[in-house]
């Protein structure tokens, strides 16, 4: 791929790197004679139309992003079999290679990348574009710490159906949410519970789980808890270290429900950890006896005394006072570490001489059972936030708690834990002549599901648009339920009889197909067991149905009779004189045997007396036996 230029305009000049989907290239753009980066769907997908279509789709959605902390796409292409997107070309290096270099990142640094992260999810998210990719490899920072975020759109056109876990992937699988390890339905909020694993990995040099495989590490994610990041990091203080527990929460209710959400909780924490940072002493780089010495041979000066004498006296003056100042910081000192004496040994005796208890577990009681829980091993809980909804645990009942159960604390310790609001109830949006593409936006905003369609024809409401939803508009519904939807098909056309094709030249079957007010659709050719080259072998509908006027008609054009064994062919026109006495309406049924096997050639209904002539084609020995009324009534043999 080196040197090959695309469009006549990109010139690849190098491979950046690759990825499950693609593969990155720098790329010199010609025409604006600029460098780029050049992203490269990697060519098992080429042929998968329904992917390559997901992708452009997406990508060209992407492309309408404008933050500084997304990287910029350019330009989406195609030349020839190669599908690409062009990109800013960022200076800098990705998250992933930071974080080996250093082991693991300040505390200060890790929350700043992470609240600029969140700024590109929520524009993102705005848009209703969900990352699915968020890691490491896929953060990009210059060198003035700026964070760029790359491969939006990508991960989502993978992923649009069923997300298949493959070695492809091993990067990600650290990184999944569990709704995506399980294969479920992906949201924002699984956006940014793999920005919680980021921030761990920043935190402590490492992801919370690891495994021999993908599936094994996406397994972890949905039924193991995480290690916290203060036991392998002493340093993170317990503030970072609560927001990185309720970002990677099992339970999507208990994570940030927004970017915008977790944003302004990173902000808060940055704030109240700088509040906590108290300034140093301020030192100055001459000493004050000097500096009152110059300003008195200043004074002296210009006052025409002579400074020697007063330079005396002065200095003098000065170590009486320096040596009640040097006595005065002793007595500061030694009062201080007494004080911090004592503070420490009653530290110690409150905080540090106490028992260490396990935790109980107490997710899914009420209050009142945790909180008698927790006095059995002494201690006490607290509610974090105002708490959450929750589509199953009833409302009042403990969804969340920190420390977990089972870790081992001082009785000291607080138990935080996150109440259940019950179900969250909402009141049914008006769908009424939306588009199915709008309401489903509404629906994914509204965590509610799209439900049955139905189609109605109507002359009132414009074909595509919703004419009705059960619920209604205004009903008190739960999130995600299903809302039902019928949807207008638009005026009824008229109705015209589907005319006989069958045996027909390809012209003539066109002059009749338009005679009736009728589309040619698609033309079809395959060999066939009754049919003669050039004859219409199958017709869309069979003739005599009612079908919409201007329909679109499909038919199927032979190619010839197959005849295996080169059998003697036989082509006429078999008759009935007479359809025999009997009452009106008899069905009658023609069937013929052949070397191609049996076929059902005729089914009409006729009156006693009537005249049938039927064209054949059929190969070796033919028999025909006829029905009336599902009765043989004779049979006819050809060729024996």
């Amino acid at each position: 791929m080196l040197e090959k230029v695309l469009n006549k305009r990109y010139k690849i000049i190098k491979e950046l790197g690759k990825g499950g989907m693609a593969i990155v290239y720098e790329a010199q753009d010609d025409l604006l004679d600029r460098k780029v980066a050049l992203k490269m769907l990697r060519p098992e997908y080429i042929n998968d139309k329904d992917f390559v279509k997901r992708f452009r789709h997406e990508a060209k959605a992407v492309a309408r992003l404008s933050h500084p902390n997304v990287v910029n796409i350019f330009d989406i292409g195609q030349d020839g079999k190669y599908h690409y997107l062009v990109m800013e070309d960022v200076d800098g290096y990705n998250l992933k290679d930071i974080i080996k270099e250093k082991g693991r990142l300040d505390t200060f640094e890790a929350l700043d990348i992470a609240r600029q992260i969140c700024a590109a999810l929520i524009v993102a998210h705005n848009n209703n574009i969900i990352h699915c990719d968020i890691k490491p490899h896929n953060i990009l920072l210059t060198p003035d710490k700026q964070v760029k975020v790359t491969d939006f759109g990508i991960a989502r056109a993978a992923t649009s159906s069923t997300l298949t876990i493959t070695d492809t992937v091993v990067g990600s699988a650290h990184y999944f949410s569990p709704e995506q390890a399980r294969g479920g339905e992906i949201k924002s909020y699984s956006d940014l519970y793999s920005l919680g694993i980021v921030i761990y990995e920043m935190l402590t040099g490492q992801v919370p789980f690891k495994g021999d495989s993908p599936i094994s590490v996406a397994l972890k994610h949905i039924q193991e808890k995480p290690k916290r990041p203060g036991l392998i990091n002493p340093d993170i203080p317990e503030e970072v270290e609560k927001l990185v527990m309720r970002a990677i929460a099992k339970e999507p209710s208990v994570r940030f429900q927004n970017a915008d959400e977790m944003k302004k909780s990173i902000n808060k924490v940055i704030a109240k950890l700088k509040d906590n940072i108290k300034p140093a002493n301020f030192v100055a780089s001459d000493n004050d006896e000097t500096k009152v010495l110059k300003r008195v041979k200043v004074d002296s000066r210009d006052k025409g005394i002579k400074t020697g004498s007063d330079e005396r006296e002065y200095l003098s003056q000065q170590k009486e006072r320096g040596k009640i100042a040097w006595v005065k910081w002793i007595v500061a000192l030694v009062i201080f570490l007494a004080i911090t004496g004592i503070t420490m040994f009653i530290f110690y005796q409150r905080y540090m001489d106490v028992p260490v208890v396990e935790v109980p577990d107490i997710i899914g009681m009420n209050l009142q059972e945790a909180a008698k829980e927790a006095a059995q091993v002494g201690l006490q809980i607290e509610e974090q936030n105002e708490g959450v909804n929750h589509p199953e645990i009833p409302k009042g009942d403990i969804i969340s708690q920190y420390p977990t159960g089972g870790e081992r604390v001082r009785q000291t310790r607080v138990i935080m834990v996150t109440v259940s609001k019950g179900p969250a109830r909402l009141k049914a949006p008006d769908f009424l002549g939306l588009t199915l593409r709008e309401a489903r936006v509404i629906l994914d905003n509204n965590n509610l599901i799209m439900g049955k369609e139905e189609y109605i024809y109507s002359s009132e409401i414009t074909e595509g648009e919703i004419v009705n939803q059960d619920p209604e508009p205004g009903e008190e519904i739960g999130v995600e339920e299903e809302i039902d939807f019928i949807i207008s098909k638009g005026p009824e056309p008229n109705r015209v009889i589907m005319p006989e094709l069958l045996g027909l030249s390809r012209e003539k079957a066109v002059e009749r197909i338009e005679a009736y007010n009728l589309t040619l659709g698609e033309i079809n050719e395959e060999y066939s067991k009754r049919f003669k080259e050039g004859q219409v072998a199958k017709q869309q509908y069979s003739s005599g149905n009612e079908i919409a006027e201007g329909s679109k008609i499909n038919i199927t054009i032979s190619k010839g009779l197959l005849n295996e064994d080169n059998a003697d062919v036989h082509s006429g026109v078999f008759k009935i004189q007479s359809v025999p006495a009997g009452p009106r309406n008899q069905e009658i049924k023609i069937i013929i045997y052949d070397n191609n096997g049996s076929d059902l050639i005729y089914n009409k209904k006729h009156q006693p007396g009537d005249y049938i002539a039927l064209n054949f084609n059929s190969v070796g020995p033919t028999i025909f036996e006829v029905y009336t009324n599902d009765q043989l009534w004779q049979e006819y043999k050809l060729g024996y």
